[in-house]
Order: structure tokens, then sequence, then C-alpha cells
């Protein structure tokens, strides 16, 4: 399913903003957009010098509490400044989804219901689906059920990896398929069992798009090994930013696990900023 998911988001259309489909040409433009990635979001709103009808998603849901910490649902004309000014805030740092809808009222009152998933452990998650990586790993595995994930949602339009991919749009459009009628928010939505893997693997696209550069412009065709490596180095307790950002020569280059000497630091019990250095060195000596 990773390689799958991997290559579908490779190969998918992409689109300017301006160029994005919809399905007429009165239905209303939203965004959800993640303020703790934005954090200057509201004040780069409202110096558009428009009016602004945003609020805060996690208001009046279980989460009202850090709503102002929260994602913003934002309301924007199409072809407005405020609507383009959205629209490069989700683009920045890969910070939230924009969606058509007929009736703005039920998809703010959906997005709302999505917030809580059932994750099979018999009880519920915050699902932060205005995540790029994250929607797409739904999109990709929500099969029967994919007209509960969309709702009263036409289409939604998440940004695209700017350096990864057979396009160089910058938007990727999703739209339902499914025959199935949806008929209202009921009990909570299922994840799929396998939508936390498939993110993983596609988060770590979206992470290696943003750090292009240290991991030494990476092709198409490197991107697999790419994020099979970056996977290994976290199962092997090598997970924080700095740390993989330092071992972009190695990460970038042949699967760890076919490198006896790379294995072997990464099983040892060192700690994770030891095997960092260790790493480091093996990879200045084999230069």
């Amino acid at each position: 399913m990773h390689v799958k998911a991997l290559s579908t988001l490779l190969e998918a259309p992409r689109y300017s903003f301006e160029e994005l489909p919809r399905e007429s040409s009165d239905v209303t433009l939203c965004f959800i957009i993640d303020r703790v990635r934005q954090p200057e979001a509201m004040s780069r709103l409202y110096l558009v010098g428009e009016p602004v009808e945003a609020q805060a998603l996690f208001l009046n849901t279980d989460f009202a509490e850090i709503a102002a910490d929260g994602p913003l649902w934002l309301v924007a004309p199409w072809g407005s400044r405020l609507a383009a000014e959205a629209a490069k805030l989700c683009e920045e740092n890969y910070s939230g989804i924009a969606l058509t809808t007929a009736d703005p009222i039920k998809s703010l009152a959906h997005a709302r219901w999505l917030l809580r998933a059932n994750d099979g452990s018999g009880g519920q998650s915050l699902l932060s689906y205005h995540k790029p990586s994250l929607w797409a790993a739904l999109a990709y595995t929500t099969g029967e059920s994919l007209h509960q994930l969309f709702g009263p949602w036409q289409r939604i339009y998440s940004p695209a990896p700017a350096h990864f991919g057979r396009n160089r749009g910058r938007w990727l459009s999703w739209r339902a398929v499914s025959e199935l009628e949806w008929l209202g928010d009921v009990s909570a939505f299922n994840l799929p069992p396998e939508a936390p893997s498939v993110q993983a693997h596609l988060g770590w696209v979206y992470w290696a798009d943003e750090q292009y550069a240290a991991y030494g412009d990476p092709t198409d065709e490197q991107l697999p090994h790419l994020v099979a490596n970056l996977q290994t180095l976290v199962d092997h307790n090598i997970y924080e930013g700095r740390h993989l950002l330092k071992l972009g020569a190695i990460t970038n280059g042949p699967l760890l696990e076919t490198q006896p000497e790379v294995m072997a630091i990464l099983q040892s019990r060192e700690e994770s900023f030891i095997k960092v250095q260790q790493l480091q060195q093996l990879a200045v000596s084999a230069a």
C-alpha cells in the first residue's frame, strides 16, 4: 500500500490554485489552516484588507479548550485577495487544505465531526486531517466509507510536494467518487487501519520536500529509499529533526538495512546523539 500511495501521489495531476477544478461557479470556498505551523495566519489575513469570515475549528467540540491554538476555519470568495493569501498560507510549511461546498454550514459541522475518529484501539483520537500527508493517506485508504470522509464537501484541495512528482503544479485536487449517498454525520468516523502507516510514509515525503537541500536534492527515483531510510532511523531511536538533518549524506542513498556497518551502529545501545556522531564519521570515512 505504501508504494502504491507514493506512486499515486507522484503521478497525480497538479494545478495552480487559480486553475483548480470545481463543480460549479457558485460553490463556496473554505480553508482549514494550521495555526501552529502558521501562527501569524490571522494577522496576515486581516492585512489583506477584505472582510474575514473565520472562526476556530475546535469551537463547540471536545477540543474547545485549545481552540485558540487549533486550526482556523475560513470562508473566502473565489478570486479574492483573501483566498489568494489563504492559499499561500496553506502552501507554506504545508499548513492546511481547502475545500468546496454547496452548504458551508453543514461543511463546518462535518469538519468538526471529523476531528474525532475511532482509531481501532477501542478509543478515539484527534484526526488532524488538514495535514496534506494525512489527507492523502485517508483518501487512499478509506475505500467504501469515502462518502463519510467527504460528507458535504465536493472537492478537497491540498498542497502537493514542491520538488517531487511528474507535474510541478502546487495543488492536488480530490473528489468523492463513491456511489453511496452521504446521509449526515452519525457515529464517529472509523480510521482506516492502514491510514496511520500510509500517513507516516507520505509524511516523510513532505518532510524530505521541506528539507530538500539537506538531502542532496533527491529525485523521484531516489525518494523510496530516502523515505525507507528515514523510517529506519526513527525505528532505531533517531527521530529529532536536527539529528535527521545531520544524516542527509547517508539517508539519501542505498538502503541502510543493507549496510552492516550502519546497522551495527543503529542497533547498539548508545544514546541517539552518539549514534548520529558515529554515522557521520562513517559517512566521512566512506566518502
